[in-house]
């Protein structure tokens, strides 16, 4: 108990008075985020910021018509200021949205059918995804508030339309299957072949995935054996501190996809680990889940009360996960996140494999800064009295050098972290 409260003084403290905590003495940047994009804008390479004449009476911004009577004019003249202020300019704005964010934001609304077939199994037509929209008038408002302010985080005003959900079965309805309750996002740009394949193997064993009220869950449990025989292609993954060829290599985006619709759902984490070092698959750092057999494991406790639905799939170089079920009056928000504690990368390696040819090299992982990160869950219930649930994300990466693979005839030593 002494925690939760200690929590959400802390959290308290950094939403009233972020400005005096993280404000920097020259401020020049700005973070625009979304549930699962963070865009740092730097203002000193952006023409963002403009001068503005202003024009003040006794204490008061007013706007003077352009041309005054020669009475009025002599009679206000004394108690006019003029002065130049600096604001941020809201076309230069829109202008940078339209270019590099409304094309990661934008999105029409679609919508799904699910049903049984006649074994019983789930079907899905369609992905539902909710239809998105910046308000740029609003956040060109909130960037330059911000400016203002000295406060670097400034959250994308986004117009959301709920998609529609069509359940065709009586029993998946009585079971609490009847909307979207959350989605889980993350982006594999860059992944090699054989690492999508894997993406795609592992987001089909969650596809379906019915949960009963009040079971925890174990992802590993579900996901069954990661070998040749599974439909898995050998690709890097991190075990203690090797980053090696595996059969299941990037199986981490689908438990980080998970990971991340369970957040937004509300819903308790019971187990997770984040990775040993930071990936740039998981951006923003904080919000991953790393699993390998047996462990470590991604574990969670369905609370709504009802059945809930796992859908998964993945779309132009970004994975999903949806989660139907009826959803319960909470609102979930992820505040943060805050980077610190940073240290250099170690001087380079060299890893033997057997997976070359001996004296062939291969570059398979580039230097890492370690660092430790902080993001905060936020539940808050619609009952009235009850309190919020402020829950601490804390993530610590380690920081690594430039490792190079080396074919060798002796077999690599083996150890433990995740895919």
């Amino acid at each position: 108990m002494k925690t939760k409260y200690f929590l959400l003084a802390a959290l308290t403290l950094l939403l009233l008075a972020p400005g005096e905590l993280f404000a920097q003495e020259d401020f020049s940047s700005i973070r625009l985020k979304t549930d699962f994009n963070i865009w740092k804008i730097n203002l000193n390479r952006l023409d963002w910021v403009k001068e503005y004449p202003k024009t003040v009476w006794n204490g008061f911004p007013v706007r003077l018509p352009r041309y005054l009577p020669d009475e009025l004019s002599e009679s206000t003249a004394p108690y006019l200021v003029n002065e130049t202020v600096k604001r941020i300019d809201p076309d230069e704005v829109t202008a940078y949205l339209e270019k590099y964010v409304t094309p990661d934001i934008h999105r029409e609304k679609q919508d799904v059918t699910i049903a049984l077939d006649e074994e019983g199994k789930i079907i899905f037509d369609g992905f539902a995804f909710s239809g998105q929209e910046i308000d740029y008038k609003k956040t060109a408002h909130l960037i330059n508030e911000a400016y203002l302010q000295k406060q670097e985080d400034v959250r994308l005003p986004i117009e959301v339309i709920p998609p529609t959900v069509t359940v065709q079965s009586q029993e998946l309805i009585d079971q609490g299957i009847v909307e979207l309750i959350a989605t889980g996002e993350t982006d594999y740009s860059g992944s090699p072949s054989n690492r999508r394949n894997n993406i795609r193997v592992g987001l089909s064993r969650y596809n379906g995935w019915l949960i009963e009220p009040d079971e925890q869950a174990s992802v590993i449990k579900r996901l069954g054996a990661v070998n040749e025989h599974t439909g898995y292609l050998p690709e890097l993954v991190i075990k203690g501190d090797q980053t090696i060829p595996e059969y299941g290599g990037g199986l981490c985006q689908v438990s980080t996809t998970l990971y991340r619709s369970i957040l937004f759902a509300g819903l308790p984490v019971n187990e997770r680990k984040n990775h040993s070092y930071a990936v740039t698959y998981y951006d923003p750092q904080g919000l991953d889940a790393t699993i390998y057999i047996p462990n470590p494991d991604l574990k969670f406790t369905n609370d709504t009360g009802q059945h809930i639905l796992f859908q998964t799939t993945m779309i132009d170089n970004k994975a999903y996960a949806n989660i139907y079920g009826t959803q319960m009056d909470r609102h979930v928000d992820l505040i943060g996140p805050w980077y610190y504690s940073y240290r250099s990368a170690p001087a380079a390696k060299v890893q033997y494999t057997d997976k070359l040819a001996p004296g062939q090299k291969e570059v398979i992982s580039g230097s890492h800064a370690g660092f430790e990160a902080s993001w905060y869950r936020r539940i808050s219930y619609a009952e009235e009295g009850a309190d919020d649930v402020i829950e601490h994300i804390y993530s610590k990466y380690d920081a690594r050098g430039l490792v190079t693979l080396m074919g060798t005839t002796a077999p690599p030593i083996p150890s433990e972290d995740g895919y």
